[in-house]
C-alpha cells in the first residue's frame, strides 16, 4: 500500500512539473518567435509578464491563443491603471490648461483602448478575427499619440506616463505579433 501511495504521489508531482515546464516552454517558444519577427519586442519582458500571469491560471495556457488572451487581459488591466494615474494627475492645480486638455484626451484614448480590448477578448473567444489586427494597431496609436502629446505639453518635455506607455506599447505590440503568428499574416 505504501508503495502504491508513493507511486501515485510521484505521478501527480511529475504531471504538475510537466504542465509547468510545458507552459513555460510554450511561453518561451512563442516569445522567442515574436522577438525574432520583430526586434522591438523584448523577449525577457514577454516571458516575464506571461509567466507571471499564467502562473495564476488553472488550467495553464496550452496554446498561442491562450497566451494572446492573457496579453489582452494584462493590457486591459494596464490601460485601466493608466486611467487611474491620469485621474490623479488631472487633480494637480498647478497644471496649465494645455496639459489638462491633453490629459483629458489621453483619458479618452485609454478609455477607447479598454473598450477595444474588451471587444478583442470577445472576438478571441468566438474565433472571428476580422478586426483584431486593426484594433491592436489603433490601440497602439492611441497610446503613442497620448505619450507624444503629453511630452510636448508637460513640464520638462517628458510625459509623466512614459514608463506606463512603454509597458503598454510592448504588451500591445507583442499581442499584435502573436495575432500575426496565429493568423499567419
Amino acid at each position: 500500500m505504501r508503495f502504491a501511495l508513493n507511486e501515485s504521489l510521484i505521478f501527480i508531482v511529475s504531471l504538475f512539473l510537466f504542465q509547468s515546464s510545458n507552459g513555460s516552454d510554450l511561453i518561451s517558444k512563442n516569445c522567442k518567435e515574436a522577438s525574432n519577427r520583430d526586434p522591438g519586442i523584448m523577449y525577457d519582458f514577454c516571458v516575464a509578464c506571461l509567466e507571471e500571469a499564467s502562473s495564476k491560471l488553472h488550467p495553464p495556457p496550452t496554446n498561442l491563443e491562450d497566451l494572446l488572451g492573457i496579453l489582452i487581459t494584462i493590457s486591459k488591466n494596464n490601460a485601466t491603471n493608466v486611467l487611474s494615474i491620469i485621474s490623479k494627475l488631472s487633480k494637480d492645480k498647478s497644471l496649465d490648461k494645455f496639459a489638462l486638455l491633453t490629459l483629458q484626451e489621453c483619458s479618452r484614448l485609454y478609455d477607447q483602448s479598454v473598450f477595444f480590448l474588451d471587444q478583442i477578448a470577445g472576438t478571441l473567444k468566438s474565433k472571428v478575427f476580422d478586426y483584431v489586427g486593426m484594433d491592436l494597431s489603433g490601440i497602439g496609436t492611441f497610446a503613442r499619440v497620448c505619450n507624444e502629446d503629453l511630452s510636448s505639453k508637460w513640464r520638462g518635455g517628458i510625459s509623466p506616463l512614459s514608463k506606463e506607455y512603454q509597458i503598454f506599447d510592448q504588451l500591445i505590440w507583442i499581442s499584435h505579433v502573436f495575432f500575426e503568428i496565429i493568423t499567419k499574416t
